[in-house]
């Protein structure tokens, strides 16, 4: 079951997350975590758990039925431990590109995920290790 407690913003915009969430979230002072802001519904989400070994992938891609699910099935194959995902068309039924936040501590061999990923539909593969 959901909790609700109210909290306040002070001055600086900070939120101060009740001893109780931070408990059943197992945070502590100095953890990282994910903030996704959700504009469709007006609300964030905290997410922990900011591992190390975190890389963004923007994958470029063909914007056909099925290439998302061959790259997803790819990234699998590979180790990578998708965290969260965001995809759009650039230019309808042309191409598109899919932006992936994720956990790489399995990858041993960036090009061979790099093959993997134009095999399976990848126009071009960006990765940025954070």
């Amino acid at each position: 079951m959901a909790k609700l407690e109210l909290v306040k913003i002070d001055s600086k915009g900070r939120i101060v997350l009740p001893q109780a969430f931070r408990e059943s979230l197992r945070l502590r002072e100095g953890d990282r975590t994910f903030l996704a802001l959700d504009e469709e519904n007006e609300r964030i989400i905290i997410s922990p758990g900011a591992e190390r070994n975190l890389t963004l992938m923007e994958i470029e891609m063909g914007d056909k039925p099925g290439t998302l699910a061959k790259l997803a099935t790819a990234l699998a194959r590979e180790g990578v431990d998708l965290i969260s995902t965001e995809s759009h068309s650039l230019d309808r039924s042309r191409n598109a590109v899919w932006r992936v936040l994720a956990n790489t501590a399995a990858v041993k061999n960036w090009d061979k995920l790099k093959k993997r990923l134009r095999e399976a539909g990848a126009v071009s593969v960006k990765i940025h290790k954070m």
